[in-house]
């Protein structure tokens, strides 16, 4: 068993960078891409069944729980930020002015979220453990199997069950459990040095322990800046009620899968660098982050046809809704964000590769600083 898993490690530091990127990015996109469409498949199937209350009950609470998921997946810390969160969970809901209409299912929606947390975590756990071997086509087949079943849960629970938007979450967070319980057994029998054991854990030395940590503060900052800002536009677009809520719901479930390319080529680049720093070939390194950004370039041409040629029926497709003021808002919400993938691109690949050599200041200087922009 421990042979068989060692032809999918893929060694980055000899070979193309251009072909070697994105030959370890694209399962990661995939991952990522059904990530997204899974949450996409929530929001749709809660616009079809349940009407566009139920989409903004849903809505309401989205960037909180990007916020805190996004965040908790760089630490690893998903437990004791699942009780934090849960203790204030009501005023968070004011901070963020949901509405009184919508405060019952967003409570409701939002408490079993955050139950599930720690199940969402194990599960990315064992992705980051599997793609930091060069393994990054098991993690997708896991999120594809995890996603079929989301969809066959959702339409049971909110369709003949009658548990509304509380059946989407359920669905969600049992969906994600089964993924990681699968990852669990897979890992175990097949990657025998992935199993740590108490000694080795009892080893670790403080200067380890100390830079895993900045490594995880870096990286947890780096992933939850984007839903940092959102937080704060969230609680403004909640003020101005539902309709508002649900057409930004949905422009921004379609968005999120603009930004895809940017975390899969980040860690792409990101390992690369890690691989080639270790082997000590830094040359290579710069060519990666060119490889990236072409790549980006060719997925941001398709992007801005998409949104300007077939937004509106996109829009139309997820919210179930024929009203003109949800489809025009959305729709310049995404023609909005489209254009200012080019830039966000460069600085997404560049804070990857510092944190690949190691370089953990720097990234969380541009965090704060593309925070401030926001």
């Amino acid at each position: 068993m421990a042979t068989a898993h060692k032809s999918r490690v893929l060694d980055m530091t000899q070979g193309d960078p251009f072909r070697l990127v994105l030959q370890f990015s694209m399962p990661l996109f995939c991952s990522n891409l059904l990530q997204q469409l899974y949450n996409l498949t929530d929001t749709a199937l809660a616009g079809h069944l349940l009407g566009s209350a139920a989409l903004a009950e849903i809505g309401a609470t989205a960037a909180l729980y990007g916020l805190i998921m996004n965040f908790a997946f760089g630490m690893n810390n998903g437990l004791a930020l699942t009780g934090c969160s849960l203790l204030g969970r009501d005023a968070l809901l004011t901070v963020l002015q949901v509405p009184a209409q919508a405060w019952g299912g967003a409570s409701a929606y939002l408490t079993v979220i955050l139950l599930g947390i720690p199940l969402t975590m194990l599960y990315n756990m064992e992705a980051a453990l599997l793609r930091a071997v060069g393994n990054s086509v098991t993690p997708l087949l896991f999120l594809l199997f995890s996603s079929v079943l989301n969809v066959g849960l959702d339409a049971a629970f909110m369709g003949p069950l009658g548990l509304g938007v509380r059946g989407a979450a359920i669905a969600t967070v049992l969906a994600q459990g089964i993924s990681a319980v699968l990852g669990v057994v897979y890992i175990l029998r097949g990657y025998p040095e992935l199993r740590f054991t108490p000694r080795q854990l009892g080893a670790a030395t403080r200067r380890g322990v100390t830079s895993m940590f900045w490594a995880g503060l870096s990286m947890g900052l780096m992933s939850a800046i984007y839903n940092l800002g959102s937080v704060a536009l969230q609680s403004s677009i909640n003020a101005l009620g539902s309709v508002y809520i649900t057409a930004q719901t949905a422009a921004r479930r379609l968005a999120e899968l603009y930004f895809i390319p940017g975390g899969a080529l980040g860690i792409g680049v990101a390992t690369f660098s890690s691989q080639n720093l270790g082997a000590g070939r830094r040359s290579r390194i710069w060519q990666s982050v060119k490889a990236a950004l072409a790549i980006y370039f060719v997925w941001w041409v398709f992007v801005m046809a998409f949104t300007f040629l077939l937004g509106g029926t996109a829009i139309r497709g997820i919210t179930g809704s024929t009203d003109e003021v949800i489809i025009s808002n959305a729709l310049l919400y995404l023609k909005i964000s489209a254009p200012v993938i080019p830039p966000m691109a460069v600085l997404v690949i560049l804070r990857n590769m510092l944190q690949g050599i190691r370089h953990t200041v720097e990234p969380l200087l541009a965090s704060g600083l593309e925070l401030g922009a926001r």
